[in-house]
Order: structure tokens, then sequence, then C-alpha cells
């Protein structure tokens, strides 16, 4: 048997400002065609739901339109981002709550033959002590089943053992305590967004999948290149005997929008 799931991520979309929503309505049409069992967004679902409970509605609403099974994860741009990299929107007890009010829970479960899913809050996993036993629990649970995690951020940049602070990936100290409730073993699969880069490796025992963006890429001008830029989704189909294979599915059609180009969205950005 396989289960075929649709990862989406970062449509940063917004009724008042829809700088980024025309991108959304083909990958619709996609997914409608594409009848996955389950469509998973991770993060960035919103241009602006840290401070915006509209934005937050009209995510939930484009995500309803599908017609299809969905679950999603809050990125930065949903909850506000974790204190220690000095945003102006750090993640409080407000933001999460406004999220489960607009659009869900903050993580889950999902159990389909031979695998786990796990749907895990990188943005809220350092402060928030009754995610974290949630997530642990789920884990010591999983029994033989193989464990994929979904999440916003990526769990590293390149080596699990990384101790730079750095924007993109789950900070240092969330990535140990996370990796520490395995024990012995390792998850299958780790599938996150954020980066705007698509990107499928095997690195410290770990599938590691980036999922593209659909809103914007971020250009070479301000963001370092570790991927491909391009914009799209992901396929993944996992087998009920453990095994899993993920397919990218690229959409040249969607105009290419570059952050760095539109101050409008979050400002002016520097340039490395």
């Amino acid at each position: 048997m396989i289960t075929k799931v649709a990862q989406i991520s970062d449509t940063h979309l917004s009724k008042s400002r829809p700088l980024f929503d025309g991108n959304f309505a083909p990958v619709q049409d996609a997914l409608r065609q594409n009848r996955p069992d389950l469509v998973i967004h991770t993060g960035d679902l919103s241009l602006d739901g840290a401070d915006s409970s509209e934005d937050l509605r009209h995510g939930t609403a484009a995500m309803n339109a599908l017609g299809l099974d969905w679950l999603a994860l809050p990125g930065n741009h949903d909850v506000g981002d974790d204190a220690a990299l000095g945003g102006r929107q750090p993640i409080t007890t407000e933001r999460l709550t406004r999220w489960e009010s607009c659009v869900g829970p903050l993580h889950f479960t999902r159990d389909i033959p031979g695998w786990r899913l796990i749907g895990l809050d990188s943005q809220g996993f350092s402060a928030n002590p009754a995610h974290r036993a949630a997530i642990a629990e789920a884990i010591a649970t999983a029994g033989p089943r193989h464990i994929a995690l979904f999440q916003h951020k990526p769990i590293t940049e390149e080596a699990l053992d990384d101790t730079a602070v750095n924007y993109w990936p789950l900070l240092p100290s969330p990535r140990a305590e996370l990796l520490a409730m395995f024990g012995g073993r390792r998850p299958a699969l780790i599938a996150s967004g954020h980066v705007h880069q698509w990107r499928d490796r095997t690195a410290d025992g770990i599938r590691q999948i980036w999922a593209p963006a659909i809103g914007f890429i971020v250009g070479d001008p301000w963001q370092h290149r570790v991927g491909a830029k391009i914009l799209g989704w992901v396929e993944h189909e996992f087998h009920a005997d453990g095994t899993h294979a993920a397919r990218l599915h690229a959409m040249p059609e969607l105009p290419l929008h570059d952050l760095g180009e539109i101050p409008q969205a979050y400002g002016p950005m520097p340039r490395l």
C-alpha cells in the first residue's frame, strides 16, 4: 500500500496585500489533479499571520478550497521566531494561540501503513514545554513504524553537530533536544520548507528534503545558494514496507518573484 502526501510550503498569502496569492491558484489546480491522500503545508502559510488574524484566516480558506485532506504547521511569518534571532516578531503565547484559533493545532501525529508522520512546530519548540512533551510522546510510541518529521525549518543546514546560530535551520539547542528524543534511532525523513530552495540529500543518516516555496525565491544578492531556487511542490510516496520516494513538481510557469526586489513585503533586505 502507498500513501501519497503532497508537501507545499511558503505560500505567504494575504487578503489585504496579495503580493504572492497569484502563485497559489495554479498550485491548487495541480493538487486537485494529483489527488494526494493528504496535503501538508510546512509553514509560512500567511504573509503576516504573526500580527494578522485576517492573513491566517485567508490562508486557511485557501487551503480549505483545495477540497482535500490537509494539515499545516506554523512558520516564522505565521507565529514569530525565536527571540535568540533578534527579529521584530518574537514567538509569544498570543501568537501561538492566534494560529490555533485561526488555522488549527500547532503539531500533529498521523499514522499511515508503515509510518508515523509527525508535524513539529519548529517555531515554538524552544518556548512551548507542552509541545515538546507531545512530540516526545509521539516519537516514543511510534513502535516499529518509520518516522517522518514535517516542520518549517530544516533540522540543519549541513551537519547535525553544527553550532552556528543561523536564521535558516533549527537552532543548535532545540535541535539537540529533538534528536535526544529519538535515543539511538533517527527519523527516516525530515521534510521542511523556510529556505525557499529545493534540496534533497541524505546526511547523518537522515533523508532531508527542503520543499521549494510557492510564493517567491530569495535572490543570490540576499541569500546564499545551497539548493535550487525554483518554485513548486513535493510529492511523497510512503510505502507500507517503510520505504519512501519523493518527486519534485517544479512549476516554471509561476512568476519567479524575488523577495529582495519586493521591499513592500517585509522591508528592504540587506545584501550579502
